[in-house]
């Protein structure tokens, strides 16, 4: 069967994730541009004011980023995964139309509209995963989950060098050199809606869900690029069709506990903990920490011009980028989820200790000289570019698939929704955080980041079981080591009699069929 289609079934909707990295790579660059601050009269105010304006713009976002997931999770449950996708995508094209509204420079309509731009966002985050997840085949679900962190790495590269393009070409009078960046938010915005509008199928594990098997056989079968008829077909909707009818069963016999009771128990709690956790190591490695403080890093190290800063930081964003790719079309294929996450949660401890110990021998840099390079100054850039290597190859894309998949469908949306809830908490915990951080005990900084990667790479080595190529279902239920007897996880009953359960649902859409010709 050809993979054309699921692959750009999964292109679209990874492009949630190109309205995550935009947003990140663009905001820091329009911030300081003079046109912005001028046309919200922020040129007017105090220092202090005007970084309360520009804390207040950024964490917005971030709170919106946070309402969007539990916004979403009815939508996607009750719904569907593809008009979740589409409310996404409005709510992210509302607020950039709106950031470029001009009612009284009003900097309140700005903030709104990044607030709604966010909700848009956090939205995303969660459904698109799980959607690519339910669609994709087990040997191909890791590779394809991956292109979700290749486009938050593209788009927050196109972020920076948009910002910092318009600084270039426009004048500072003009206000198109702050509209421009937030205009070019539309294009993946629009890219999502008409994709997810036009091209799209639904996810045929949630259209079984719902009953709808006919619907779910004709998704499946354009996802396959196969026959709806055919034995391929009939089989994957076969073992979809038994954990859907499993839950069923669990739900009509009175035995369903709530949410909150079933991801306690002791089956359901250890995915928790490796969903959640993953999800906090992601940000308490310090990856936000060289992406907000990395210009800072470069010039200490030697590198005195603004130019010669900025430009190495692109550098930064371009070795994240193509660190992504490599990982989605070479790595994920040479070895599993624990080898990397092992692997790049010890290099990201190499590098941070040795920033840490460069930073520190390293001579105060010298303003009246253009360059003041050193070999601890060199060292300390060659430690930034491994360190996203490093993230790029492990926690950066493992944990948003991890997450997507470990959980029982009749949960999946909630428990991601939780997961999906604590990384972007981590994240606001790590911005608060990481200024005071560097300022007092500077670099110590590196060394905390240090300690929270060995933390990593031991709670990855005792926890997190090997996911990648396990099927959902029966086998990843087997993979965290769950008893086919517990009635908490429905999914964990062997696949019997194929032949017979495809027979089954060949007869039901026949029957369909009939009934629709009727």
């Amino acid at each position: 069967m050809s993979s054309r289609n699921l692959f750009v079934a999964a292109t679209i909707a990874c492009m949630t994730g190109a309205l995550f990295g935009y947003s990140v790579g663009f905001i820091g660059g329009i911030l300081v541009l003079p046109s912005f601050l001028h046309h919200f009269h922020l040129d007017l105010l105090p220092a202090q004011d005007v970084a309360s304006a520009q804390s207040k713009i950024v964490s917005s976002w971030l709170a919106g980023c946070v309402i969007g997931v539990p916004l979403s999770v009815p939508v996607c449950s009750k719904y569907g995964r593809k008009l979740c996708i589409i409310f996404s995508a409005s709510l992210y094209i509302v607020g950039a139309l709106m950031q470029l509204l001009d009612v009284h420079n009003l900097l309140s309509v700005f903030q709104l509209g990044r607030l709604l731009n966010g909700i848009g966002t956090g939205a995303g985050t969660l459904v698109s995963p799980l959607y690519i997840a339910e669609t994709s085949p087990a040997d191909q679900r890791g590779a394809l989950m991956s292109g979700y962190q290749v486009a938050i790495q593209i788009f927050a590269l196109v972020g920076f060098w948009g910002a910092f393009t318009c600084n270039s070409i426009f004048d500072t009078t003009s206000n198109l050199q702050w509209q421009v960046p937030v205009l070019i938010q539309l294009l993946p915005g629009a890219i999502l809606f008409f994709g997810s509008l036009l091209v799209l199928p639904e996810s045929p594990r949630w259209l079984i869900s719902e009953g709808n098997t006919e619907a779910a056989s004709k998704a499946l079968a354009w996802l396959r690029m196969s026959d709806e008829n055919s034995n391929e077909i009939s089989a994957e909707i076969a073992r979809i069709q038994k954990t859907v009818d499993a839950n069923t069963r669990l739900s009509t016999s009175g035995q369903q506990k709530s949410f909150f009771q079933q991801i306690l128990s002791p089956p359901l709690r250890k995915r928790m903990l490796v969903g959640a956790g993953i999800m906090i190591f992601q940000n308490l490695v310090g990856l936000n920490a060289l992406n907000y403080f990395s210009p800072i890093i470069f010039m200490s190290a030697g590198f005195i011009s603004v130019s010669a800063s900025l430009f190495l930081t692109g550098v930064f964003g371009l070795v994240k980028v193509i660190t992504a790719l490599l990982f989605m079309f070479v790595f994920i294929r040479v070895r599993g989820n624990r080898f990397w996450l092992l692997f790049g949660s010890a290099l990201m401890g190499v590098c941070m200790f040795v920033l840490a110990f460069c930073i520190e021998q390293m001579p105060t840099p010298d303003p009246d000289q253009a360059s003041t390079l050193n070999a601890h100054g060199v060292i300390s850039v060659l430690m930034v570019y491994i360190f996203a290597f490093a993230f790029g190859v492990s926690l950066g894309p493992i944990s948003w698939n991890v997450c997507a998949e470990i959980f029982p469908s009749h949960i999946n949306t909630k428990a991601c929704a939780v997961t999906t809830c604590i990384q972007w908490l981590s994240q606001i915990l790590i911005a608060s955080v990481t200024p005071p951080l560097i300022a007092f005990i500077g670099w110590g900084t590196y060394v905390v980041y240090g300690t929270c990667c060995v933390l990593a790479f031991f709670w990855c080595a005792l926890f997190v079981p090997e996911t990648r190529g396990v099927a959902i279902g029966p086998d990843m239920d087997r993979a965290f080591g769950d008893s086919p007897k517990d009635d908490t996880i429905p999914e964990v009953a062997e696949i019997e009699d194929v032949d017979e359960t495809t027979s089954l649902i060949a007869k039901r859409r026949r029957r369909s069929s009939v009934a629709h010709v009727v």
